[in-house]
């Protein structure tokens, strides 16, 4: 114990314990994300085959408050990961706790502890390539005491599913696009970042209609669950770099208060999917649409609608919004 880990800290603290046979990971951690989480999972069960228990302690809301999309998003995570248990508890108003304490245990107790600067996200856990020059450290510690402080550190907090959340923890809205168009206006620095995304065929000479097996319909092929679906990236907005790297996950919440966790995908990243199961964007979509699920969506169910077409605005690195509303017709003019 004691030997200062440098390098390479998703596989040495969050990867190779599973390896030795622990399943069950305590965080204490200042800050965390709900797209770490996930990508933490997946990685567990489609690189290792197991599944794992995480139980999650955010220390700095207290001090710091929540952003509310946070939350849904780690409201979202059971939904999105199924085969892996996870609980998330927050420090309330007037308590913070900056630790980042990693606990792993497997049947018998504590096996593994590891101390450092990382907070529970893929930028702390080196797993966002634009943040190559990103340092971190972490050293091993005794891990009956790591454990014993994580239980302290979670008395008296609140968990992320507790209705009355509200009244211990500060939630904090997002910008929305209204708010950004006012603040570009009284400072000359500041930028809208956003795209509009098809849901329809953007090139060829079925341009503006529904694709017949891709898109929202992507799962309607033989051996598929029938509501996949992924959202279609032109090629110009996949070179723009507007949506992180293929492979890391980002958040997007909508105007109507889902929450999804998300990927690029596919050759060229000429998709944006739910990691795990696609069915959940395809089930989405057809509620908004008002189609039954596990049906074809057509071009008729769109001009229902009254909208082809999506907003996708960037609130940071990852976090995006969604908005769906009539009169969002794609055009390849469109930003």
């Amino acid at each position: 114990m004691g030997q200062l880990i440098t390098e390479d800290l998703f596989q040495k603290i969050l990867v190779e314990p599973i390896q030795r046979g622990a399943r069950e990971l305590f965080v204490v951690t200042g800050y965390a994300s709900p797209a770490m989480v996930t990508r933490h999972f997946q990685y567990a069960v489609e690189n290792l085959g197991t599944k794992i228990s995480l139980d999650l302690h955010v220390g700095m809301t207290g001090k710091d408050g929540l952003r509310r999309t946070e939350l849904l998003g780690y409201q979202a995570i059971p939904r999105q990961s199924r085969e892996q248990e996870f609980n998330c508890t927050f420090s309330t108003r007037g308590h913070s706790n900056h630790s980042k304490l990693f606990v792993w245990c497997s049947k018998s107790g504590p096996v593994e502890a590891f101390l450092g600067s990382s907070n529970y996200t893929q930028v702390g856990f080196g797993l966002s390539p634009s943040d190559k020059f990103h340092s971190e450290t972490c050293v091993m510690v005794d891990p009956d005491e790591a454990f014993s402080y994580v239980l302290g550190a979670a008395k008296g907090s609140i968990g992320y599913l507790d209705r009355d959340i509200a009244s211990h923890i500060d939630l904090t809205e997002d910008p929305t696009p209204e708010s950004l168009i006012l603040s570009e206006e009284n400072d000359q620095s500041a930028q809208i970042d956003f795209v509009y995304l098809p849901l329809v065929q953007s090139r060829g000479q079925n341009a503006g209609r529904v694709h017949d097996a891709g898109g929202l319909n992507w799962g309607q092929r033989e051996g598929r669950e029938p509501n996949q679906a992924y959202i279609p990236v032109p090629s110009e907005v996949a070179r723009s770099e507007f949506f992180p790297e293929k492979g890391v996950h980002f958040q997007i919440t909508t105007d109507d208060g889902q929450a999804f966790i998300c990927t690029v995908a596919q050759s060229g990243n000429k998709a944006i999917e739910t990691p795990s199961d696609n069915s959940i964007l395809g089930k989405y979509f057809r509620n908004r649409l008002g189609v039954s699920l596990g049906t074809y969506v057509t071009d008729a169910d769109l001009s229902r609608f009254g909208a082809t077409a999506i907003k996708i605005s960037k609130i940071n690195h990852d976090s995006f919004r969604l908005d769906f509303a009539p009169g969002m017709f794609y055009s390849p003019d469109l930003p």
